[in-house]
This record gives structure tokens, C-alpha cells and sequence, in this order.
């Protein structure tokens, strides 16, 4: 059976077509930007076909892309759903999502940026749909999937923030589906707001959700769903997406499933499958 790089270089022979042969495989990419070179590690299986969606999945301060990869089941998932997986690294370990954390946010990083271009670049190498771009986060990384949304609107098709929280202006972000996953004795981002971890003060969780419940005219309530220790509760929202707050109760700082699990099913409890299933429901 022919390997898909190899059907896709014979088809550009026998156009008489120059073209540059769709990568299915990982692989590392450089950005060069302002702030340095950017890495990102890239997994494009064989099952995601040109137009593909594309998953950004951002670490937490001190984190890298490869321990996110190893620990919350994204490739396995892409493999099975046929997506493509980015797992970009932050600059000494952090992010700058405003308001917190670490070098990223103290030298001006321009994560945003980098984002911006990584982005187009995968989109040109792989093939990905430009209009089908998620981001998932964890805490800081979190925190930069809100910026994104709000700070660039229009790039994002959705985003899943896990114990995150907005920490940028966010007067007017687009229209977009929204999936934040939190616990409810969160110390280092708390949910219900306040003090919280590299000093900053954080909004509550509807506090963060209210900028794009408002832009999209949601409804005024959500549906809620118990399914302990978990609550789902889903607003409804003009523009045909969803904008939902998945609660764990007495859950910590945290990835739900994380580990050798993960992403196996779309329960409340398994962060990156809830994540991919609620972001693409529409």
C-alpha cells in the first residue's frame, strides 16, 4: 500500500506539478521571531486528511510541549479523529497571557505573535483548515488561550481553557466556542476569584466567561447537566456556538484524566476528551 507522502509525491509527477509533500509525521518546526527561535512539535498522523482541523495545546508555567504530549493524550486522540496536534514551547517555561507569569510576561514576550505565525505556518505546510483552529491550555497556558481569543479575534474557532482565567482586556472578542474546564477548591487559580498564583488577582470563572457570553448573545442561563463529581452547564449562543463551564467538584489544580487514559472518552472527567468533543459539536 502506498504510504500517503509517497501518493501525494507521485501526484505531484504526474501533474508535472511542483508541490511540497504533506508531512505525516512528527516533527519539530522553528519560528524565528523577535523574541528567538519558537519550537513546536507538530503530530500529523496518517488518518488527518487535508482541510484538517488543527489542536494547539499549550503547557502550564514551568511545562514544556513534550510533557503535555506525553501526559494528556492528544496524539492518540488526533489519530483516531484525524487532526493535527501542535505542542508549542514556551519561552523559559511560561507564557505571557498578561497579569501572570514568569519571564514570558516580565520581558514583553509576544506569544500572541508567535502563535499568530506558527500557526500560518502549519497551515501552509499541513494543510490544516485555517477555519478549524482550537486552542487547549493548562493554567498558564490557559491563561494565553483566553489572550488569544481575546487579543486576536477571528483566528480561533474555539478555545479549552483548563484552570485558566482571562487576564487581558477583553471588551470585544469574536464569536467563538468556549470550553473551560475547572475545580472547585482550585488554590492556584481560583474559582471564585481573588489571590492566586504569581501574585496576580484572578476573575471568577463566569467572570472570565462573561466577555464571550456577551459578544455572542448566549442565553441568559445555562443548561446544567449533574454528573458528579462533576456539572456541566451549557449556554446556547446566537451565532451557533456553545460556550459551557465544566465544574469538578472539590477538584484541585489540575488536568482531569490526565495520564495513560486520557482522551478515551467525552466525560466531564477526562479533560481532553470533553475538550475535543464539545469544541467540535457544531
Amino acid at each position: 500500500m502506498l504510504t500517503r507522502s509517497l501518493a501525494a509525491g507521485l501526484a505531484c509527477l504526474l501533474t508535472l506539478a511542483g508541490c511540497a509533500a504533506t508531512p505525516t509525521t512528527d516533527r519539530s518546526i522553528v519560528v524565528a521571531t523577535a523574541d528567538g527561535d519558537r519550537t513546536t512539535h507538530v503530530h500529523h498522523p496518517e488518518s488527518a486528511p487535508p482541510g484538517a482541523p488543527l489542536v494547539v495545546v499549550l503547557h502550564g508555567a514551568g511545562g514544556s510541549g513534550s510533557q503535555v504530549e506525553a501526559d494528556l493524550g492528544w496524539d492518540a486522540l488526533a489519530d483516531r479523529e484525524g487532526f493535527v496536534v501542535a505542542y508549542p514551547d514556551g519561552l523559559d517555561g511560561t507564557w505571557n497571557g498578561g497579569g501572570c507569569c514568569g519571564q514570558a510576561r516580565s520581558r514583553g514576550v509576544d506569544d500572541l505573535g508567535f502563535l499568530g505565525a506558527m500557526v500560518g505556518r502549519i497551515a501552509a505546510e499541513d494543510e490544516t483548515d485555517p477555519h478549524r483552529v482550537y486552542a487547549v491550555g493548562f493554567s498558564n497556558g490557559a491563561i494565553l488561550a483566553y489572550a488569544w481569543a481575546c487579543g486576536r479575534p477571528g483566528e480561533l474557532a474555539g478555545i479549552g481553557p483548563v484552570a485558566g482565567a482571562v487576564l487581558v482586556p477583553c471588551a470585544a472578542p469574536a464569536p467563538l466556542t468556549v470550553v473551560a474546564v475547572h475545580g472547585s477548591a482550585d488554590d492556584r487559580v481560583p474559582f471564585d476569584g481573588g489571590a492566586g498564583a504569581g501574585g496576580a488577582q484572578y476573575p471568577t470563572v463566569d467572570g472570565s466567561l462573561a466577555p464571550f457570553l456577551s459578544a455572542d448573545g448566549c442565553s441568559p442561563d445555562p443548561t446544567l447537566v449533574e454528573d458528579p463529581p462533576a456539572r456541566v452547564g451549557t449556554w446556547t449562543c446566537t451565532s451557533g456556538h456553545d460556550v459551557v463551564r465544566d465544574v469538578v467538584t472539590d477538584g484541585g489544580h489540575g488536568w482531569p484524566g490526565a495520564g495513560p487514559e486520557a482522551g478515551t472518552t467525552d466525560a466531564p472527567l477526562d479533560a481532553t476528551g470533553f475538550l475535543w468533543a464539545r469544541l467540535t459539536a457544531r
